[in-house]
């Protein structure tokens, strides 16, 4: 019904994709001299770059912010070089993060409580490793990455094999775990809601102070990702929440819990989720 009624706009696949062998980056960009139809260029550029996972515009220190798979540190260098020569004089600051163990979480606000079932964990970045799989297995996780509801018909008429040899092969990806869950993307404009990125530089951090603040995010329903990082930020979080007081009240609530490991924290308004696709290539 939530689908229907456009709540909903999509259900996307979570793939482990470190167990395709890649490192996912995150890279943040603040822009600078750009009018609407260079920025839309930009845009458009990053959106299409087969590397490019997931991309966001945000209000904020940072205009842009997308996630990079790369196998090689050569392979991201390559990436950034490109970006760099192409609009390099657009581009007033850049940070790289590498994303080190990513979680999602259930979307428990849309059904108004924190739910206490026991629910398949959904993340990416485990140890990275070059798992088999052939042409085949690649172009299903594409077109699942693309719409996780595509009727299995369909992608096997695409891909030229059966039905049900695309349903075994599935079955085998989500079994070696390289297939994880599945996520919805709601309409934030028709549930009136707004979605933040937080960013958390961290110090003093011990192991039981790190599992205590990931299972706050874990249970707060309106805590959906949680991602652990090296570089300038350790970790980053995300929510959507009715209105700003409500986000104002949840950040009150995490200052007043973790403080003492807490250093800084920069927050960015998403305006709008330009790409999500787990295997873009």
């Amino acid at each position: 019904k939530l689908i229907e009624s456009g709540v909903i706009q999509k259900l996307y696949s979570i793939y482990d994709t470190s167990k395709l062998g890649f490192t996912t980056y995150k890279i943040f960009l603040r822009l600078q001299n750009v009018g609407i139809q260079k920025q839309n260029e930009i845009i458009e550029y990053i959106k299409n770059h087969q590397n490019v996972q997931f991309f966001i515009s945000c209000d904020g220190m940072f205009d842009l912010v997308f996630n990079v798979l790369a196998k090689t540190d050569s392979e991201l260098y390559d990436i950034l070089k490109e970006l760099e020569n192409k609009y390099g004089n657009y581009i007033a600051e850049r940070e790289l993060i590498i994303m080190v163990f990513s979680s999602f979480f259930f979307r428990d606000y849309l059904i108004g409580k924190s739910s206490e079932e026991i629910r398949k964990p959904m993340y990416f970045g485990s140890k990275p490793e070059a798992a088999e799989i052939d042409e085949i297995n690649k172009k299903i996780l594409h077109y699942l990455g693309i719409d996780a509801r595509m009727p299995i018909v369909d992608i096997a008429n695409k891909i030229g094999i059966s039905a049900d040899s695309v349903a075994v092969r599935i079955k085998k990806l989500e079994k070696a775990q390289i297939i994880h869950n599945y996520i919805l993307l709601p309409n934030f404009a028709l549930l009136n809601q707004t979605s933040y990125k937080i960013l958390f530089a961290l110090h003093n951090l011990t192991e039981d102070k790190e599992k205590s603040f990931f299972q706050y995010c874990k249970s707060q329903p309106n805590i959906w990702f949680h991602s652990k990082s090296l570089g300038r930020w350790d970790l980053e979080i995300n929510m959507d929440v009715d209105n700003a007081n409500q986000f104002r009240e949840i950040m009150m609530e995490i200052k007043s819990h973790f403080s003492d490991i807490i250093k800084e924290y920069n927050t960015l308004q998403v305006s709008e989720v330009h790409k999500f696709n787990f295997y873009p290539f």
